[in-house]
This record gives structure tokens, C-alpha cells and sequence, in this order.
């Protein structure tokens, strides 16, 4: 996979949840979503202890310097009204630099737009960087650090890695465990709650989403032979379930197969996945033209009928690759109407 694709749309049904405990407590309180297994610390308890793939992190007292690496959970954090002190760059087409329902959110604050974190030559984040804006918690719920980076970013502040798989996170269990790392477990369900009702009103705008077989993936890079498709695990795919898709089987039986967030099916095979309708993203035009005059993916049943869409609006298509409490009200309705126009007619 292209480090664009990883920069850019690099990017689950629910994974087992963190487990949230709050070392001076004998015991904690279960979490209120579907997550299996999860607890989440009393209101004002710290220390706060979260389990991750990595093991576990404890913050002792409320964060107030806080930098988020990845994407997603610098959105909850600033709806949970704090903004971070540092966050990626989500420079991408139409996208300059911070998300924009980020950018409104921190407005509507009253804070400034946190430092952009930047990344080495070498393509590390810039640690140097990090350690100079004193951060008193990183998290990095949804991202692809490795355990190395995991490492050195303790050396500077407590970490909170992923669950169990890079770039793939459920939206309620990423939520609450900020929630309760910020010590607003009650805030952040209720910006659950608001965004599921928001996905909710679209679904229903939209009955013709109801039961159509779709698929989920980028576009095919010169001398490539396999379409990467998303996997059940990445947050677009039960986002767009909930406006009423159903996700092709055939894809979802690839999930076993690897720990990756996407499954790479060879063009030769491309003919087996049942697919109505395919939904794509591109970096340019050029991209999307050169996928779909490909020989083999130009004879895959949604192209070869035209049911297909590919994301001109790259703030739409973040929107779905990290789909959030801050994202989802913002862009629900331009997202359901997009694909709308495109979805095939029954």
C-alpha cells in the first residue's frame, strides 16, 4: 500500500472493548455500549487505567496538554471541549490541513488550532517535536503506530495505543475510552447517542440504502494486480450499515485472512466478490479513471453496470474513513444525498 494511502485514506464491527479500570477502585462500572466486555472508571476517578495492544496506560490525572497521532480521536477530544495541542496534518484535495467540523468545533472553543505534528525524513513522527509541546497524555486510539513508537512516545508522555489492529476502531468503544480518560464518560455518551440518531434520520431519508450489497475500497495504482477492498473492522464499513448497506459477504470472509484493516483481492478473483454497488476514493481523477478502464476491474459487476461512486469531495471521504462525533452531524445528509445520486435503482 502506498504511503499516500497511509497519509491520506490509509486507513470495525466491534472489537472486544479496552478495558477502562480505575486502580484506587475494586471494581468498575460496565460500559453502557455493545462492546464485549468493557468497564469504564467512575466519574472523577483517577487513576485511569487502559488496556491496549501494547499493554496498558495509566493517567493519573486529568490531561490538559493533550496530542492525538492518527485520526479520529483529536475530533472526540475537542467535542468533549478541550483541544489538543497537537494533531496530524489532514491535508488532502479539497481538505487543507484540519478537518473542517475540527476546525469549527475548536472556533466555537475559543481555543487556538493546535501545532501540526510533522514527520521525519524517515517517515517517523518528529519526537523531538512531540516532547517540545508537553503533553501530559498522547492518544493514539486510531493510528498505525508501531510498538517502537509506542515505546519512545511513553519516554514522553502516557500513551494510549490501539486495541488490537492498526487503523481499525470501533466508534463507541474509541469514544467512551477518551471519555473517560477526560473524565467526561457522560458527555461522550451522549455524542454517541446524537450521531447515532443523526445516521438514523439519513437512513430513513434514504430507504433505497436498504439491503444493497456493497463494497468499500481505493483506487488501483499503476502496475498494481489487486484492489484493496475495506474490511468489516475499518470504521467506514458499519458506518455506511447503518444507512442501511449491507456489506458484501465475500468481503467479510476475508477478515480472518489477515490483521490489516483492508484485504488485497487479486484483479483474477475480482469477479468472485458480490458487489452492487462499489464506493472508491481517489487522490485525483486521473486515479479513478485508470481503476475503472482497467480491463478486469471495468468487467466487475458495479462497474461494469455503473454503480459505482468515487469521492470528488475528499472532506466527505475523511468523513467516512474516521467517522466521528464531530463528523457524522456535520456530514450525515451531503453523505446519504452523494451517494444517493449514484446508488442503483431497484
Amino acid at each position: 500500500m502506498s504511503r499516500l494511502h497511509r497519509r491520506a485514506p490509509r486507513t470495525l464491527i466491534a472489537l472486544t472493548a479496552l478495558v477502562i479500570t480505575a486502580s484506587s477502585l475494586a471494581a468498575c462500572s460496565a460500559g453502557s455500549n455493545a462492546d464485549e466486555g468493557s468497564g469504564q472508571a467512575p466519574s472523577g476517578a483517577y487513576p485511569v487505567t487502559v488496556e491496549h495492544v501494547y499493554g496498558e496506560t495509566t493517567i493519573d490525572e486529568k490531561p490538559e496538554r493533550i496530542v492525538t497521532l492518527g485520526w479520529y480521536s483529536q475530533d472526540v477530544v475537542a467535542a468533549l471541549g478541550q483541544v489538543p495541542v497537537g494533531v496530524e496534518d489532514f491535508t488532502w484535495g479539497s481538505v487543507d490541513t484540519y478537518l473542517p467540523w475540527f476546525e469549527d468545533e475548536v472556533e466555537e472553543l475559543g481555543g487556538e488550532l493546535p501545532e501540526i505534528i510533522e514527520f521525519t525524513d524517515a517517515g517517523e513522527y518528529d519526537f523531538e517535536q512531540i516532547l517540545a509541546l508537553a503533553p501530559d497524555v498522547i492518544l493514539a486510539n486510531h493510528s498505525g503506530i508501531s510498538e517502537t513508537d509506542y515505546k519512545r512516545l511513553t519516554e514522553i508522555a502516557p500513551t494510549v495505543a490501539f486495541d488490537k489492529s492498526t487503523w481499525a476502531s470501533d466508534r463507541d468503544q474509541l469514544t467512551l475510552t477518551i471519555g473517560a480518560v477526560l473524565d467526561k464518560e457522560a458527555e461522550a455518551q451522549d455524542l454517541l447517542d446524537e450521531a447515532d440518531a443523526s445516521i438514523a434520520a439519513a437512513a430513513a431519508a434514504h430507504p433505497e440504502f436498504a439491503g444493497i450489497v456493497f463494497s468499500y475500497g481505493w483506487f488501483l495504482a499503476e502496475g498494481e494486480t489487486s484492489l484493496g477492498l475495506y474490511l468489516p473492522r475499518d470504521p467506514r464499513v458499519p458506518l455506511l450499515e447503518q444507512l442501511g448497506f449491507t456489506y458484501s459477504p465475500d468481503i467479510a470472509a476475508l477478515e480472518d485472512t489477515t490483521k490489516e484493516f483492508y484485504a488485497n483481492v487479486s484483479l483474477e478473483e475480482l469477479g468472485d466478490i458480490d458487489s452492487q454497488f462499489h464506493i472508491g476514493w481517489g487522490n485525483t481523477p486521473e486515479d479513478v479513471t485508470h481503476t475503472i478502464s482497467d480491463p478486469l476491474v471495468s468487467r466487475w459487476s458495479p462497474v461494469a453496470d455503473g454503480a459505482y461512486y468515487f469521492f470528488d469531495d475528499q472532506r466527505l471521504a475523511w468523513a467516512t474513513t474516521a467517522p466521528s462525533v464531530l463528523s457524522i452531524p456535520s456530514t450525515i445528509d451531503d453523505l446519504a444525498d452523494a451517494l444517493s445520486g449514484a446508488v442503483p435503482a431497484r
